[in-house]
């Protein structure tokens, strides 16, 4: 965990990430094989792939006031939460105050569209999850709008290494977090943390590799 300023800032494993500010709490791709026990105000789901839309996870996490955000493509998607809101590219929208913004999430397998990035706002922090994405033309719209980024590294169906450094050099966060990496479904891959670490702290950018909870 990473407590900035009386917020929690949580990294569950694969793609889930958590932010909380006394209790109230936005989930990021919740999903059940790494999500512990928890209520969330906002969700916020990137995608329907398998570990980033699980409709089960998301059932057992939201209580009467919980608002879930969706990419527009899911507009057709079946959840089992009353308040759902959809949000397409360049879109914005607040809730409970949280300041939303759908960035683009696309590579060779994530058609443009078909899923989001999150930049959200809260308590006067900025946090960008990029799920499964790769580099796109308006990453520099990021630029000096971030304090911390959640960029994926696995190499295989999302950035690696390479160009997560590449993306967090064009956004410059206050924090760099790799994740989307490891357990359940990556444990095999060998992911050089520690020369991604080293790499973007020569340009003089923070990186914080984070344990899961």
């Amino acid at each position: 965990m990473i407590e900035d300023d009386g917020l929690e800032i949580f990294w569950d494993g694969h793609a889930s990430v958590r932010v909380a500010d006394n209790g109230f709490t936005v989930a990021v791709d919740p999903y059940s094989r790494v999500s512990p026990d928890f209520e969330a105000d906002i969700i916020l789901v990137t995608h329907q792939d398998s570990g980033h839309f699980d409709p089960d996870i998301i059932d057992e996490i939201s209580t009467s006031r919980t608002v879930l955000l969706l990419p527009d493509a899911m507009k057709d998607v079946e959840v089992p939460v009353n308040d759902v809101e959809y949000l397409g590219v360049g879109e914005r929208i607040d809730i409970y105050n949280v300041e939303i913004e759908g960035v683009p999430m696309c590579n060779e397998y994530h058609e443009r569209g078909q899923g989001l990035g999150y930049r959200f706002v809260m308590a006067d922090t900025s946090f960008y999850v990029a799920g499964d994405t790769g580099l796109f033309d308006e990453v520099m719209d990021l630029e000096g709008r971030v304090d911390y980024a959640f960029l994926p590294v696995e190499g295989e169906y999302t950035m690696d290494i390479d160009e997560a450094s590449s993306m967090a050099v064009k956004i410059k966060p206050k924090v760099t977090v790799p994740y989307h990496y490891g357990e359940p479904f990556f444990d095999d891959k060998d992911i050089d943390l520690r020369g991604f670490k080293a790499e973007l702290e020569r340009r003089n950018l923070e990186c914080r590799i984070m344990d899961t909870e």
